[in-house]
């Protein structure tokens, strides 16, 4: 691994596509300093949405 995890961000993302682009940025919401780099699983090996 090129860079190792120090610190858990929240972001918070729309999933609408316009014409097979995301049609608003990401966006920085807030350091969560109550979880640890180890509580969170990693990139692809997270919990499934819930379908509605």
């Amino acid at each position: 691994m090129l860079v190792e995890p120090e610190l858990v961000a929240e972001i918070m993302v729309d999933t609408a596509l316009e014409r097979g682009a995301w049609r608003h940025p990401v966006r920085f919401a807030r350091l969560r300093l109550d979880v640890t780099v180890t509580d969170v699983p990693p990139f692809g090996a997270g919990a499934q949405p819930a379908s509605g």
